[in-house]
């Protein structure tokens, strides 16, 4: 069934309260469920959708956010250079509307970092996300997966750049907050495939072959751990956590992770 936002046009300033608040939650709540059945398209023309409305009706809060969501968007389908121009708007918006000392933009610095990162700007990446993480330390709880999510990307920014005792801090306070939240296990998982790669790049191959091996079998006893609810985004790690598996030689745990997601 179609929603108005598959085919209605934005609404003009005029029929529009100014600061008119979009409804955050629920916005992502049916973003969530496009992205369940797989719907990509219809998620990404529902996320432009609210970024219209959110631009029409002056709430700069709540055009920060979907900016955000939309580079996310783009940058998990592949679409980086599209990514890119979505995150330099919105680096530029936190400056213009005054939100750099705010979560909100902070959180959409945080994902502009995360597609600097994917374009292989890690310098711009690095960058962004220490501008995120003295706003994040200064007004998140110590335990907030918000912060675990950033010390992660983050580190992995480091870690390309060869500061290794940084980004392994930084992998390491993910690691304790990350284990108590929502998909911990999951987030745990990834971070221990990243401490791998660290190690690897900062101890060479051999030298490092024990403690890889000791962060990937840590990692596959939560990514195949059945208490971990399989659902979209259990895939959409998987698919992401192969490669790694395959790099370090461990070709029969890659192999069982890609029958989880119904690859051959």
């Amino acid at each position: 069934m179609l929603n108005k936002e598959d085919y209605e046009e934005p609404r003009c300033v005029l029929c529009m309260n100014p600061k008119s608040r979009i409804p955050i939650d629920r916005v992502i709540e049916k973003y969530d469920s496009y992205i369940e059945e797989k719907a990509y398209e219809r998620a990404e023309s529902h996320l432009r959708y609210w970024l219209e409305e959110a631009k029409t009706g002056g709430d700069e809060a709540g055009e920060l956010t979907m900016l955000g969501e939309l580079m996310g968007h783009l940058r998990k389908n592949g679409k980086i250079d599209e990514a890119v121009s979505v995150a330099a708007s919105a680096i530029a918006r936190v400056e213009k509307y005054g939100f750099s000392d705010t979560i909100t933009g902070a959180t959409a610095i945080l994902n502009a970092g995360t597609v600097y990162r994917a374009a292989g700007r890690n310098e711009e990446s690095a960058a962004c996300y220490e501008r995120a993480e003295k706003v994040y330390e200064a007004e998140l709880k110590d335990k907030d997966a918000r912060l675990g999510g950033l010390y992660n990307n983050f580190a992995s920014a480091l870690t390309e750049l060869g500061e290794h005792d940084k980004a392994e801090k930084r992998f390491k306070k993910a690691l304790a907050i990350m284990e108590g939240t929502k998909n911990g296990k999951l987030e745990c998982a990834i971070t221990y495939l990243n401490l791998a790669d660290l190690y690897e790049k900062r101890d060479g191959s051999e030298k490092a072959e024990s403690l890889t091996d000791e962060m990937l079998t840590k990692a596959f006893e939560l990514l195949t751990d059945e208490s971990v609810e399989k659902n979209a985004y259990y895939e959409f790690v998987l698919d992401k956590c192969i490669p790694a598996y395959d790099h370090f030689g461990q070709f029969l745990r890659g192999a069982e992770l890609k029958t989880r997601i119904g690859r051959q």
